[in-house]
């Protein structure tokens, strides 16, 4: 069956196998950048003291905590590579693979669960060519997503059969998926969780929930040094995602209606979204359809009129529940009104939610097919009901419908207080794990829904097939150009670390991936972080600021080669060649490399003069916290502006060296230009600093990535007073967390 679904994976994803070699499926950016990172998996050991220092953002240390390791696709990639020596050929190899991997994972699951081939192979395809996949071509770390079936099958073939092998299985498989896409690990957590609380909670099966756990806690005990390490280091440069970014990548209603662009059948006929969520209708039908004729069933079952009226009363209040929040979800807040009287609102889920809660709960005790599934822990019931509940999941923190919040707190909200959710972004990944219960249960319903005739049987089996195979296929895959390498001015037999200009969002993608071919460090980079002093950098680079390229140096030598096709009228060209003491070496015709030779180190300041008062434009009464010995207090006025200034009283004349501003975690909110005054008497100013300050904020971050202090020396002066002015208009906050005024240094 592996063939098959090799074989439909090979025509599902043309012309991906004849260009493995020279193009990247999707585009040339995620992709470059996740192929340089196996590649780096592929050539270091794994979580050794060098596979931690990636060579991304130089002069930055453990870089390969600022995104996923993607270690378990090594298993994959890995061999490809290590024979051929061709990390787009090894990358391209393991992205194929996702389709046929991941269909036949959950055919040998669904195989288990009914022991029929034609119910396991329709939900292999349901989950190995959902049109859920196309939105994810860009992310192996998601399509990887192979493990996730076999963790499920080896929880089931333990509670069914009690051997060891089974357990094995579940924990190499979760090993393999939590080192292959971090998401997934804390989301399987989730599943398998969920999983336990229902299908080992009954006298019979308590024992293998226990085994289950135990294996699952010894399993993941190998995980916890990687995660000490990701912790350690996001701690020290104080990465973490805020709650409007994961908000940002949250789910919303109208998502599961929208589809890849990819997707041949249903691009004509559902819109292109933000998260294109669309599962397929097959899969979908599938599932209603069984469960509609368990319900039918299950109104005939009763032998008895016992509670009839009370089933009916509650379903019809469910009934009404669901059809409100189905409502809610399509057109947000609404209400009932008579003339000028309100007769009925709905505002929020929360009411619909209590009264399907309350009404179900009884509803299923007292309707004899309800307690015999949940008595038998019915597969079927709980990957269906699954699918509802990581839907919410993908919803996030809230759920809205347009600008509207229609539940708050949604589900999510309530994972994001458990260890790690904060570093996840993406809510809507959680989808994954959701198309998985989904092609498991539209299996498990083929299975109560095949005819048992045989014709008819093979009828119905070859057109719901063919139905999920049309449900996500794509006319030909997007493909691009790998970056290309630049060998002649980008030689690998070289120490120093690389800058390409231009850089940014535009280049960078290009610039990290090029350091497989030269094996270098690179001072541009991508990740799912950025370093603190990163958006420094590149303002102080983009604004052609000469300081920038003296801090990078006092770090050490490095190279710059500039790109004469961005670069038509050579003005970074000469920006780089009046860099001190810069060297043109070499060109290839396009690129010219230039050698910047190392500066002295950054100069050092004086002691700290005490402050006995800060006066501020405005917002005075907060001034007074910019010396408070608090990193995360401070002053701040939005936006930036020339009139902004900062007055700081030393109770007395002292002799003034230096000036040092903090500005803590708020990276964006550095001084765009900056002006530093003295004075003895608060009446007559020297201005002794002033300039743009993008690259004292680099190294300011270079240094304490959480203190961010910018450091202003200059010749001593007595004086009493010290004033800080923002000289330019900028739409981020002015931000002073910490000032400290420094004395001379000592002679």
């Amino acid at each position: 069956m592996c063939a098959v679904y090799v074989a439909l994976a090979a025509a599902y994803t043309w012309p991906l196998l004849p260009s493995a070699r020279s193009l990247l499926a999707s585009d040339a950016g995620d992709p470059a950048f996740n192929t340089l990172v196996l590649w780096w998996n592929a050539t270091r050991l794994p979580f050794s003291t060098a596979w931690w220092n990636a060579p991304q953002y130089f002069p930055t240390e453990n870089v390969s905590a600022f995104t996923e390791s993607l270690v378990g696709i090594g298993v994959v990639f890995n061999p490809v590579y290590w024979v051929s020596g061709d990390p787009v050929l090894a990358y391209n190899i393991a992205l194929f693979l996702t389709w046929p991997l991941s269909a036949f994972a959950t055919y040998l699951l669904v195989h288990f669960l009914t022991k029929r081939d034609d119910a396991a192979i329709a939900a292999g395809l349901a989950y190995g060519f959902s049109p859920y996949r196309t939105t994810e071509i860009a992310h192996i770390q998601s399509l990887s997503s192979y493990g996730l079936p076999l963790i499920l099958l080896g929880l089931h073939g333990f509670r069914e059969e009690r051997r060891w092998w089974w357990l094995l299985l579940f924990a190499a498989a979760w090993l393999f998926q939590s080192l292959a896409n971090g998401h997934f690990m804390l989301f399987g957590a989730v599943l398998i969780t969920i999983w336990l609380l229902y299908f080992c909670s009954t006298r019979e099966t308590w024992r293998a929930g226990l085994a289950i756990s135990c294996t699952w806690a010894a399993a993941s005990l190998a995980l916890v040094p990687m995660l000490l390490k990701y912790q350690s280091v996001h701690d020290r440069f104080g990465l973490q995602r805020t709650e409007n970014e994961i908000l940002a990548y949250s789910a919303r209603p109208a998502s599961w209606m929208e589809v890849s662009g990819d997707v041949w059948v249903w691009r004509s006929l559902l819109p292109e979204g933000k998260d294109d969520l669309f599962p397929g209708l097959t899969a979908a039908a599938l599932v209603l359809a069984a469960a509609l004729i368990w319900l039918t069933a299950a109104r005939t079952d009763s032998r008895s009129a016992r509670f009839r009226a009370l089933r009916i009363g509650l379903g019809v209040v469910m009934t009404c529940s669901l059809a409100s929040i189905a409502v809610s979800l399509v057109a947000g807040q609404w209400s009932i009104t008579g003339g000028s009287t309100v007769l009925f609102r709905m505002t929020n889920l929360n009411r619909a939610l209590a009264l399907i809660a309350l009404c179900g709960i009884p509803l299923a005790v007292i309707t004899p097919a309800a307690r015999r599934a949940l008595a038998s822990r019915h597969s079927l019931v709980f990957y269906a009901a699954a699918v509802i509940v990581i839907a919410l999941f993908c919803c996030g923190p809230v759920l809205r419908v347009g600008d509207e919040a229609i539940l708050d707190p949604a589900p999510y909200r309530f994972l994001m207080a458990l260890p790690g959710f904060m570093e996840l972004r993406s809510p809507a990944r959680f989808w994954m794990l959701g198309v998985l219960c989904l092609s498991i249960a539209a299996g498990l319903s083929f299975d109560r829904l095949r005819p048992e005739r045989a014709p008819v049987h093979a009828a119905m089996w070859s057109l719901i097939s063919l139905a999920m195979l049309l449900d996500g296929w794509m006319p030909a895959m997007r493909m691009a150009a790998a970056p290309e390498t630049r060998s002649v001015v980008e030689p690998r037999d070289r120490p120093e670390p690389i800058l390409e200009l231009p850089i940014g969002p535009d280049w960078d993608f290009a610039a990290t991936f090029r350091a497989a071919a030269h094996e270098r460090r690179v001072v541009n980079g991508v990740s799912g972080y950025n370093p603190p002093y990163y958006v420094a950098l590149v303002s102080g680079l983009e604004r052609r600021d000469p300081a920038v390229l003296e801090a990078l140096a006092s770090l050490g030598a490095y190279d710059v080669v500039v790109d004469g096709l961005a670069d038509r009228d050579g003005a970074i060209a000469g920006f780089v060649s009046q860099a001190p003491a810069a060297a043109r070496d070499t060109s290839d015709g396009t690129r010219t490399l230039f050698r910047i030779p190392q500066r002295p180190a950054e100069t050092a300041l004086g002691a700290a003069i005490p402050i006995v008062s800060v006066q501020a434009v405005r917002h005075d009464e907060d001034a007074r916290l910019v010396f408070d010995g608090r990193i995360d207090t401070g002053w701040g006025d939005f936006p930036q502006r020339p009139d902004q200034w900062l007055i700081a009283d030393l109770g007395s004349v002292h002799e003034v060296g230096g000036v040092t501003q903090a500005i803590g975690d708020y990276l964006l909110d550095f001084p765009q230009r900056l002006a530093i005054d003295l004075s003895s008497d608060g009446s007559q100013w020297q201005t002794v600093w002033e300039g743009p300050t993008a690259a004292q904020t680099f190294l300011a971050y270079v240094r304490a990535p959480r203190v961010g202090g910018l450091r202003f020396g200059f010749q001593p002066k007595p004086s009493r007073f010290v004033r800080l002015r923002q000289l330019e208009s900028y739409r981020s906050l002015w931000r002073v967390s910490e000032l400290t005024v420094h004395g001379p240094l000592p002679r």
